[in-house]
Order: C-alpha cells, then sequence, then structure tokens
C-alpha cells in the first residue's frame, strides 16, 4: 500500500445497549468483499470491539466503539460501529469497484443483521435513520437508471457497478443539513444509484471470465512448479491445471486446492480406501 492512503469511514449507530459478536461481524465483511470482487488475504479479530480483514490491495478495519455526538440525533449513541477502508491513491484510482460503493454495500449487509438506529454515512454530517437507508437501497432494480455518456472506446472493462463516483458526489450533497430544499426521494436516489443493477449492455463485460492470475511473477513461477509437482503422482490433473493456467493465468489457491485433492485421493489409492470413501459420500448425499 503506498504512502498516500485515501480513507473512507461510515457506520452503524445503535442508542441502546447491545452485545456484538466481532468474529461474525467479521466474517461478514470478509464475505461481502469476496463477493464484491476483492479477494481477502487476512481475516484478525484483534479484540472484542476491534477487526481487520486485508484484501490484497486495502485495509477494511472494524471499530465497536461508545457513543459520541452525532448530527440529528439528540440523544448520546450506545454504541457506535464504525467501519473504515483504506486504500492506496494508486490502487484507488485503478480499482473497478470505488471504496464508495464497497462500503455501501458493507453497510447494507451489516444494517439487515445488526438492526440499527441510525446509518452514518461517509460524510460524518450525513447520518440517515434506518429505514430511510433501507429505502435508498431497496427496490433499485426498478428504478430508472440515469443517463450516461457513451463509454470510452479504450479496451478496459467497464465497472460493475456504473455512475459510482458520481451518485457519491450528489448523496453528499443531498444528506439532511446540505440541501434541505429537496424532497425525500430526491435526497436518496443518489444512494439508490450506488446499488443498481447495471444496464443490459454491460452483461458481455461482465460475463466475461476475471482474470485470476497472480499479480507478480514469483507467485506464477510458484503455480508451475505446483503443477509439475502434481504432474509426479497424477500426470491428467497436471495437465488439466496446466491448461487452465495457460487459458486463465496462473492462480495459486486454485493451484493449492488441486494439490490438495490430489493428495487425497493418492493416499486413499494406497491404501485401498476409494471404495470406502465413496461409500461414505454416497450416505452423506443419501
Amino acid at each position: 500500500m503506498t504512502d498516500n492512503v485515501q480513507k473512507v469511514q461510515a457506520g452503524l449507530v445503535f442508542l441502546g445497549k447491545k452485545s456484538f459478536d466481532i468474529a461474525t461481524i467479521t466474517c461478514s465483511v470478509a464475505d461481502a468483499l469476496d463477493r464484491l470482487g476483492e479477494r481477502v488475504q487476512e481475516r484478525r479479530c484483534e479484540s472484542d470491539s476491534q477487526a481487520t480483514v486485508r484484501t490484497r490491495r486495502l485495509v477494511c478495519r472494524v471499530r465497536i466503539t461508545g457513543g459520541r455526538p452525532l448530527p440529528r440525533i439528540d440523544t448520546t449513541p450506545a454504541h457506535i460501529l464504525d467501519l473504515s477502508l483504506e486504500r492506496g491513491a494508486d490502487d484507488e484510482a485503478q480499482a473497478e469497484t470505488s471504496s464508495e460503493t464497497l462500503i455501501a454495500h458493507l453497510l447494507a449487509g451489516l444494517q439487515a443483521v445488526l438492526v440499527p438506529d441510525y446509518v452514518q454515512w461517509t460524510d460524518p454530517r450525513a447520518v440517515l435513520t434506518r429505514a430511510e437507508f433501507r429505502a435508498a437501497v431497496a427496490n433499485t432494480a426498478a428504478m430508472p437508471k440515469p443517463a450516461r455518456p457513451a463509454p470510452a472506446a479504450t479496451g478496459r472493462r467497464r465497472k460493475r457497478l456504473p455512475d459510482v463516483e458520481t451518485a457519491y458526489a450528489q448523496l453528499r450533497s443531498q444528506m439532511p443539513g446540505f440541501a434541505r430544499n429537496r424532497t425525500e426521494e430526491e435526497r436518496l436516489d443518489a444512494l439508490r444509484a450506488a446499488f443498481r443493477d447495471p444496464d443490459p449492455e454491460d452483461a458481455a463485460a461482465m460475463s466475461a471470465p476475471d482474470d485470476i492470475r497472480e499479480p507478480t511473477a514469483p507467485l506464477r513461477l510458484s503455480v508451475w512448479m505446483l503443477t509439475f509437482a502434481i504432474g509426479l503422482f497424477a500426470l491428467p490433473v497436471a495437465a488439466a491445471l496446466a491448461v487452465i493456467n495457460l487459458l486463465r493465468g496462473e492462480n495459486m489457491r486454485l493451484a493449492s486446492q488441486t494439490a490438495a485433492l490430489t493428495g487425497t485421493f493418492v493416499v486413499l489409492t494406497t491404501h485401498g480406501q476409494i471404495a470406502q470413501a465413496a461409500y461414505l459420500l454416497g450416505m452423506l448425499g443419501g
């Protein structure tokens, strides 16, 4: 991660006392990041109120704190679950999904389970009630899509979630305290845009297989060495893995899982336990 770190922070606000399972929250955040295309490399609970999830290019920090004064809230909340994303400026510029969109989806997943009283958006002054937040992210597929300029004539794949930067800028200007003369529907429309499904013309780009190639040459070389090692025990499996390496790119996770499965079947074959293992699997499946 570069020295110039971009940080985005939001949170869930709870007026009453509540107990939290930091391990469950951490797993939920990590699973959501995986679904959004950020490959999780580490998830760690540092205490019962703090955890960290790391991917290739960003760090997500979860922190449960005591209450502090917030706009729109007359009383001091009992708890605030702070969620922050940190990513280098270069990684943020090249990312297919911006940090604002990632944190919006993380908030949407957590609020459905934890049921907070308020949701604090990325600007400290932008505080939504839970009903407002749910209204903003519900039934977005049926919402009309804003007009967009024609795609640029570059070969780079378009973002999976379009209009994110525009939506974020509009949201900041339309939250309570920024534009009081706007209606609630107009004020929340920008947040809906972050969850809206892509246009049909995006289907071809989205259906194209993702590049699973490892980012560095040493990792790619390690994948090939592991492939050759698998070939010593199961040549057909190694040949299939080599084809995947050539077509999709070298991926250490895939190669490791293939090696583990190959080793398991080699051991079962050596001890004559294939039939018994197949019988047990059949009993479990039945």
